[in-house]
């Protein structure tokens, strides 16, 4: 990760560039999660 975040200032990207973008992806992220637990509990087979 700190890989790209030095990319990431090499080519010119501010600190609250960066951090837009890793709420926008960690938003994302937790959507998945999210929708993947929904589908487990509507999977589940309740006697």
């Amino acid at each position: 990760m700190e890989h790209y975040f030095g990319v990431a200032k090499e080519n010119g990207l501010t600190d609250d560039e960066i951090g837009a973008v890793q709420s926008i992806v960690m938003g994302v992220s937790a959507g998945r999660i999210r929708a993947q637990f929904r589908q487990v509990r509507e999977n589940i087979d309740y006697d």
